[in-house]
């Protein structure tokens, strides 16, 4: 079953030659409760869903508005064109005054024009433009946008289809207070295990910590990285980072080590973790030999992040004799594996090394059945980062 986008056309639209329900169809009884017109609807601002029949006075007045660049004008008079409401119904105005809206950053227009894009009303349909408002909205705030970024990776329109993601978002539209997400989360809990689903409230947490696809919230992040860590070595990870981001970070430290310490029995990142702390000596004694071994550990994982770190300490000597064709390496194997700057480092480390280092290193190219001519000329070939 498909789980529609929220938007305000009524109960239904007919899409495809099969009725797609405009909120999440669970039950009979969902169905009635959106036939008696008791769904939430989007896209009026801070006007009630119901706007009753509006007169020419109020039309004109909000024409006026609209036209000196008032968001909020905009998208009730959009509003207006869209559903025929004291002027005759009208998609191409409608979409005119809303998209002036949601480029203001409107969170309500971003959302109901995605929902245009997505229908195709009075716009060429575009599912991939439709999302991408629908990340707008979401990020500004709005429990619907992030519902709808549910439904388009729970159907895979406009992305690649992803239960997990499209769980995260139901789960911050219900977080936000948007009732219709209730069965939608019911839906995805039952279909994921609890592993899982501990990873997908990492990654919430994650997104309330970095604030780009979500409005920036400490303690959300906070709350939802607590829930994560109770099963989640991801969640263990991202939580002692949150705390020794913290202001008051130190008073943290012993609780990070130990969430490093959970994480790192079989999980790259956990590992890193523990290198990055005993390299800098937070919450432990700092010992560079250790901080080389734990790196080590998430390097044998290809972690490209911790060979990164690795090829640094080879390349100066920390916790180990300096050793540049093995730091070479580690720089190499991070560049294969997406690491910015780290193709740069390599050969920045290639052309200090004596013609010894530079024969020792192309012995291990061609252990691997690499040409350490070509590979110097591809890395040379790269702009500089």
């Amino acid at each position: 079953m498909r789980i529609a986008a929220r938007e305000s056309r009524g109960p239904g639209h007919r899409e495809g030659g099969r009725l797609v329900w405009l909120h999440f169809v669970m039950a009979v009884s969902m169905l009635a409760v959106m036939a008696s017109g008791q769904s939430r609807e989007s896209g009026e601002g801070s006007q009630p869903a119901q706007l009753g029949h509006m007169s020419a006075q109020e039309i004109a007045e909000l024409e006026k508005s609209a036209e000196s660049g008032d968001p909020a004008a905009q998208l009730r008079l959009g509003a207006a064109y869209r559903k025929g409401n004291g002027v005759p119904k009208n998609d191409e105005l409608a979409y005119k005054w809303i998209r002036k809206s949601a480029e203001q950053g409107d969170a309500h227009a971003e959302n109901s024009l995605g929902t245009m894009y997505r229908l195709g009303e009075g716009v060429s349909r575009d599912k991939v433009e439709a999302l991408g408002w629908y990340q707008r909205a979401a990020r500004h705030g709005s429990a619907e946008g992030m519902f709808n970024l549910g439904t388009c990776y729970y159907n895979g329109d406009g992305v690649a289809s992803n239960e997990y993601t499209a769980y995260a978002w139901f789960l911050v539209a219900q977080e936000q207070g948007d009732p219709v997400a209730n069965d939608a989360v019911q839906r995805s809990a039952a279909t994921i295990s609890k592993k899982d689903a501990a990873d997908v409230f990492a990654q919430i947490g994650e997104m309330y910590d970095k604030g780009a696809e979500l409005p920036k919230n400490d303690s959300r992040a906070l709350m939802w990285l607590r829930k994560a860590a109770e099963s989640s070595p991801r969640g263990m990870v991202l939580l002692a980072v949150h705390l020794l981001n913290e202001p008051d970070g130190k008073s943290h430290y012993a609780e990070a080590v130990q969430l490093c310490k959970a994480a790192a029995t079989n999980f790259a990142q956990g590992q890193r973790c523990l290198g990055y702390l005993y390299r800098k000596g937070i919450g432990v004694d700092q010992d560079p030999r250790k901080a080389l071994e734990w790196y080590r550990k998430a390097a044998d994982r290809d972690d490209g992040l911790a060979l990164s770190e690795l090829a640094g300490m080879y390349a100066s000597g920390e916790g180990t004799k300096i050793d540049r064709p093995e730091a070479f390496m580690a720089y190499f194997r991070a560049s294969r594996l997406g690491v910015n700057g780290a193709p740069q480092k390599a050969l920045a480390l290639w052309r200090q090394m004596n013609k010894e280092d530079q024969k020792k290193t192309g012995k291990k190219l061609r252990a691997q059945s690499l040409d350490p001519d070509k590979v110097i000329a591809v890395l040379e070939a790269l702009p500089p980062s």
